[in-house]
């Protein structure tokens, strides 16, 4: 059985990009002491679906993603441009409907 090296969290709490996205998940991943594999049939997305997302290609659809970062445990969090109001700021994902 290979061992799993786990891969440091990102330093830096910002997603801006696909990348990001990837890194995080991967971080999550294998902090949990799961396999590519084993996050997959977890997820219940392909494996190179997974594998495409922690790469960062941005050709993982937007619902896929959500669908494996709810799975993992991850929730994001949003803040407004400093242009905006400001009781609109700084608001949990899950306060936005």
């Amino acid at each position: 059985m290979r061992k799993l090296s786990p891969t440091p969290f990102p330093d830096h709490s910002t997603v801006l990009s696909p990348g990001d996205v990837g890194t995080l998940v991967r971080a999550v991943r294998t902090a949990a002491g799961m396999t590519l594999e084993e996050a997959a049939l977890t997820v219940q997305v392909a494996k190179q679906t997974l594998q495409n997302l922690e790469k960062g290609k941005g050709t993982v659809s937007l619902a896929l993603t959500f669908k494996v970062l709810a799975a993992l445990g991850v929730r994001l969090c949003w803040r407004a441009p400093e242009e905006t109001s400001p009781g609109a700021r700084n608001k949990d994902v899950s306060d936005a409907s």
